[in-house]
């Protein structure tokens, strides 16, 4: 939701920077945590959060002043040095809150890093499914922390079943070379967003195995729960077969049987079934299950030999 984004990724960061500079707590202890804590919230919110809105490029900039900040106070001394803690009540108050939030800062970067780890079994690998432009991954990895798709694999929940196959999928993005994907402040037209009406290409040789083009694009960020993929096409690339999900309606160019190559239009990004923004979906998986077709055998995916994560950055020239 943007009032989350709001506060975790602009108004929280800025408030313990400013913290930070303008008032350091004193004590080399006391301003030693303060400065583990702040630390962790950063690099807990620059690896597990999603940086769409705000750009990619927001994290790098937050560290920079981050260590700009930790180095003018050292080189200064605008903090008491002597003694481990001379923090006064509320300033302790304080830290003790920020320290919470580095720890879960911390278990979330932890996490993050965990999910960028590249899987050694259970790997295909495709060419991408754009034709040109640059593209950020929104989820994507080996943990649920970075990629949402990883709860269908819990076997036990029933209706996840017929859904197991995305569990490794990934959902990606159109963005500027600037990192902005929209046009306005989430806007409710889909067109409105950068990645509508992205042409989709073939990303395998193989041939078309399955078409789904009935379902309405939703207004943002009505989503379409009763038919998850929304329009979708299964593309058989041999041992494999990939989905390419929440398509746009009356843009198939493709029909079931059509031979494939590499790059071969298939359709647009649309954003169709159970999608908040326009995006694509991707995935793949063994077999196309009669009655569950996104059932199959879920497989990991890399695209040109890269093993994509939340955050990662895709430029198809």
């Amino acid at each position: 939701m943007p009032w989350i984004t709001l506060l975790t990724q602009l108004l929280l960061p800025v408030l313990l920077l400013g913290w930070l500079a303008l008032f350091p707590a004193a004590g080399a202890l006391a301003f030693a945590l303060q400065v583990l804590s702040i630390g962790l919230v950063l690099f807990g919110l620059s690896l597990a959060a999603l940086w769409v809105v705000p750009p990619f490029w927001l994290p790098y900039l937050y560290a920079l002043v981050f260590l700009s900040i930790v180095i003018w106070q050292l080189m200064t001394s605008r903090f008491p040095i002597h003694g481990l803690w001379q923090a006064s009540v509320g300033s302790t108050g304080l830290i003790a809150v920020v320290a919470g939030l580095g720890l879960l800062g911390g278990y979330m970067g932890i996490g993050a890093l965990q999910g960028r780890m590249t899987p050694n079994s259970d790997v295909v690998d495709i060419a991408p499914p754009f034709a040109t432009g640059h593209f950020l991954v929104a989820h994507g990895g080996t943990t649920e922390m970075v990629n949402v798709h990883l709860r269908t694999l819990d076997e036990s929940v029933e209706r996840f079943r017929p859904w197991q196959g995305q569990s490794r999928g990934l959902d990606i993005f159109r963005i500027t070379p600037w990192g902005s994907h929209m046009n306005g402040w989430w806007p409710k037209d889909p067109a409105r967003y950068t990645t509508f009406g992205t042409p989709v290409v073939a990303p395998c040789n193989g041939k078309t195995a399955k078409v789904v083009d009935q379902f309405q694009d939703m207004t943002v960020p009505e989503m379409d729960s009763d038919n998850k993929a929304g329009n979708y096409i299964a593309v058989d690339c041999g041992d494999f077969v990939v989905i390419l999900a929440h398509l746009r309606q009356g843009k198939m160019a493709v029909a079931e049987g059509d031979p494939l190559r590499v790059g071969d239009f298939l359709g647009e990004v649309g954003n169709s079934g159970n999608s908040s923004e326009p995006h694509l979906h991707i995935h793949a998986q063994r077999g196309l299950p009669e009655g569950a077709p996104l059932g199959g055998e879920p497989l990991w995916l890399t695209i040109n030999g890269k093993f994509l994560k939340r955050n990662d950055r895709l430029q198809v020239p």
